[in-house]
């Protein structure tokens, strides 16, 4: 063979080669975001994870819920209650809109801000409406506030218009925990489906 031809045949491999490559890394590896991205997005993500202290609550099947229960995987925490009649059902409702076009899905969990009322049995009733794998965590006012004081979220409790009746003020920022257990960031309100897609794609 030619010289020339060989040279041009082993040219053009290379070039194949390469191409393939750079392919299959993009397949294999989670796709990127710059920091100008993640905040046209609403995600503010910490160059350093924070790590939290340990607190004390109880799942939606009546199990302790704990730093531990955090380890292992991404999760999303979101701070609400089953009585809320607007923001929470919208947000658990865009959530499962995510989670159902994402393969690989971080746990999502409601936090209660309303520990008066939201026992372990009334989450376990409550978020599967929304989708089946949501979990939920409920606990004294004290052991609530002290997740939630780590993760910049706030709450109060509102009097009702009728006596005796009373709603929860609560921030709505959706919190990311890394698989270490570390506030790794949040992603701010209103929240769009599209838009928490393409962060929660990104953790790895």
């Amino acid at each position: 063979m030619d010289v020339g031809v060989r040279n041009t045949l082993l040219g053009i491999a290379a070039i194949i080669a390469f191409a393939l490559g750079l392919l299959l890394f993009s397949l294999l590896s989670p796709p990127g975001m710059t920091e100008k991205e993640a905040r046209s997005l609403g995600y503010y993500r910490f160059d350093a994870p924070k790590p939290l202290t340990d607190f004390s609550l109880v799942d939606y099947e009546g199990k302790p819920a704990n730093l531990d229960t955090l380890r292992g995987q991404w999760s999303v925490l979101f701070f609400g209650f089953t009585s809320c009649p607007h923001i929470c059902p919208t947000t658990l409702q865009v959530l499962n809109d995510v989670v159902t076009n994402l393969k690989h899905s971080p746990q999502i969990i409601l936090v209660s801000v309303d520990p008066e009322r939201d026992t372990p049995e009334r989450l376990r009733n409550y978020l599967p409406a929304f989708n089946p794998t949501f979990k939920g965590f409920s606990g004294t006012f004290e052991e609530t506030v002290n997740l939630s004081r780590q993760v910049n979220i706030a709450f109060g409790k509102v009097p009702g218009a009728k006596p005796g009746t009373y709603t929860v003020d609560h921030n709505a920022s959706l919190v990311i925990i890394d698989p270490e257990a570390r506030y790794a960031g949040f992603i701010k309100a209103p929240h769009q489906a599209g838009k928490i897609e393409r962060v929660l794609s990104t953790l790895h």
